[in-house]
């Protein structure tokens, strides 16, 4: 709701082509970002900057449930990332 009132907004004050390119960077940013589970997976601090969420801290960006399950294996999960597990 938030993020749909911005980009109307966005759309009054500079056209259409802003919101497009604001929402095809943060699509781009979303998809390419990736961090091992071992380095605390996906931190997603691109996507956050571009919502303009950098300066918020949430209860999920500390703790993300995770604390308890096994450290996952580096190597096997760069291994099934790059489709080297044959």
């Amino acid at each position: 709701m938030q993020d749909e009132l911005k980009m109307t907004i966005l759309r009054r004050n500079f056209g259409i082509g802003e919101p497009i390119r604001r929402g095809m960077e943060l699509k781009i940013a979303r998809e390419g970002e990736w961090r091992p589970m071992a380095l605390g997976g996906g931190a997603g601090v691109s996507g956050d900057i571009l919502a303009g969420r950098d300066t918020q801290m949430q209860w999920e960006d500390v703790y993300r449930g995770e604390e308890t399950r096994e450290s996952a294996d580096f190597h096997a999960e760069m291994e099934r990332k790059l489709k080297m597990d044959w």
